[in-house]
Formats: structure tokens, sequence, C-alpha cells
């Protein structure tokens, strides 16, 4: 938005309160705290970095309680994490692309239809009877396959590929490298043993305030569609197979890969490369720790974790006992070698 503030400006853009330090200081930057230069603001808020505050180069930090810092202006506010991201989006800088409106190297099929003030980048391709609403950018590279139909203020980054009939709402980003409307993998054996293809006829419905990280890669169902709802999270590197139903405002890291037909919930959270088996039930709110393997459904606010997952608890008890085998063992080689031992004699 701009180079520099004052820290009175970033005060009251967070509702803060300035407990330290002149508030026409200028800050030009916003840093991690063991990072920050003399023109910088940074954050405090966790207890793991308690030994930076008194060696922060920062101009401020903000904080959620009064600390002693060597930074020169302190900023209180509620929640310091927030306030910092807050301020991150006060100093993002302008990464959109230089090519404004249609650049003359995208290819748009007539049959389609684009709404106003779109960006299309080079070399991308728009096909037969798509519909992209207003305010989307489409980057280069990028191609929209037949049937796609695009919500308002979406922004699609390069070589991104929306396969036919993919449908997607209001305010979503998709980030480089994914691939939506993919086939589904499903074959069926025949009498000879060949892997003979099931068509794959439906399609992928992504909903509103969607963002897909980079090379993620959702397939089209066999029929009906393969959903991702409303608010919903995925990180890089993620598989969602044919038929799979996401539900709203999951948070899903990356590196998982969910198996066709399983539905997930609302306000579900996955862990880093979690694995869940096909045709299953993750019910509402809840946890999948990272590098579980998910084979039975899993029930409303439940955290499971391990492979196979289970209650969180049982696999950090189930840990607890394979840690004692070793002892165990040699309590059990010493007894039986005194017993043999007492027998002989």
């Amino acid at each position: 938005m701009t180079d520099s503030f004052t820290l009175k400006e970033i005060s009251d853009y967070l509702d803060g309160k300035i407990l330290s330090g002149n508030p026409d200081s200028v800050i030009t930057g916003v840093s991690a705290i063991q990072d920050a230069g003399p023109a910088d603001i940074c954050y405090y808020g966790n207890t793991k970095y308690a030994g930076y505050l008194g060696t922060t180069n920062a101009k401020a930090v903000i904080v959620a309680s009064s600390v002693e810092t060597s930074a020169d202006c302190v900023l209180l506010v509620e929640d310091a994490y927030d306030g910092f991201r807050k301020v991150l989006h006060l100093f993002k800088p302008d990464h959109s692309s230089g090519f404004s409106k249609l650049h003359s190297s995208a290819v748009i099929h007539p049959d389609s239809h684009t709404g106003r003030n779109i960006r299309i980048g080079p070399h991308a391709v728009i096909d037969t009877d798509c519909v992209v609403g207003d305010n989307c950018s489409i980057g280069s590279g990028s191609v929209l396959g037949p049937d796609v139909v695009m919500g308002n203020d979406c922004l699609i980054y390069p070589n991104v590929t929306l396969l036919a009939g993919t449908v997607i709402g209001n305010n979503v980003i998709i980030h480089s490298g994914t691939v939506v409307g993919s086939d589904g993998f499903g074959f069926v054996f025949d009498a000879e043993g060949q892997h003979k293809k099931i068509p794959q006829n439906g399609n992928v419905i992504i909903g509103n305030n969607v963002e897909i990280g980079a090379n993620c890669t959702i397939d089209r169902a066999v029929t009906g569609s393969t959903k991702i709802g409303d608010h919903t999270k995925l990180d890089n590197l993620i598989q969602v197979a044919h038929n799979v139903c996401i539900g709203k405002g999951c948070f899903i890291a990356a590196q998982s890969g969910i198996a066709g037909s399983t539905v997930v919930g609302n306000g579900v959270v996955f862990g880093g490369q979690v694995g869940v088996s096909g045709h299953l039930v993750i019910n509402d709110g809840a946890v999948i720790a990272a590098k579980s393997g998910v084979t039975k459904d899993v029930d409303s606010g439940v955290t499971v974790s391990g492979n196979p997952a289970r209650p969180h608890m049982e696999t950090l008890r189930l840990g607890a006992a394979v840690s004692r085998l070793p002892k165990i063992i040699e309590l059990v080689k010493e007894f039986n070698t005194g017993k043999t031992g007492e027998t002989g004699d």
C-alpha cells in the first residue's frame, strides 16, 4: 500500500495502544523478531522467542502484554499474532502481473463469456462455453477447459488447469501447478485381468472463499461432483480423489491424500502427510494429526493420530508402552535366566 507508516498510524489501524516509544517513529517494514532491522516492526507471542526480546533491533514490537525489550517502541494489541497478520497485509508487496487486461497471446473461444475488469495473462486459454465472472485474474499459461464456470474476484495463478465442467465460486485463489477436474483413478478388472477404465463423467465444484495451494490435484467425480466447501484451505501437494466431498472451513496441510468417495465434514483439520482411505466419513470438527493413516470413520470433534489412526490419547499410550518394550524384554530374559539356573541346581 505504501512504503512507510508512523507507529501511530499502525496503532490506529490495529486499534492498539502505544506503551512506549515515539508515536511519530517511522516504520518501513515488517519482520520476524530475530531478523528485524532498525526501521522494522515485529511481534512477540511465543515464549520460545523470549530470548530475542532483549536483543532485537526492531523499531517496534507488537505484544499482547507488557514486556521488557530492546526495541524502541512497544505496541499493545489484543492478539499479537493477529496484529502481525494485519501489519503484513499493510506492507504486502504488489506481486500482480504487469500484463493488464487481455494479453494478445491469450486465446478465448468466441462462445465463452468473460466479465468486467478481468486480466488474462500471456498464452492463457479459455475454451468453449466458459463463463468467467467480474474482477478475475487468470495467470499466464493457465487453461480453462470447456464449460468451466468461475465466479467473481477469483485469482488463478500461472499454469493452473481447470478441466471441463469445473465450477468455481467467488473469491477463490488457486496457486500454480494445480489441476482441477482430472480423471479419477477408476479402473476395473475384466475377465482377462486387464484394467478397464471407468468413465469419469462428473465434475468438480469449489465453493466461495476457497484457497488451493500449488501442485494440488482434484479429481472429477465418476458421476455427480467432487466438492470443496466454502472457506476451506488446501496447502500444497494435496490429492483429492473422485467423489470426495469436503465441507466448509476445513484446513488441510501439505502432502495429504483423500481417497475416493470419502466425506469430510465442516471445520476438519488435517496435519501434513495424512492419508485417508476411501468411502469413509470424517465428521465435523475432527482433527487428524500429521502422518496419520485413517482407515475408519472419525467421530465429530475427535483428535486421531498414528497409523492406523486411533484416538490421540490411545496412540500416546501405545507409544509409551512400545518405548518400554526393550526394558521389559531384558527383564524377561533375566527372569528366564534365573529360573533356568535355579532349576539346574
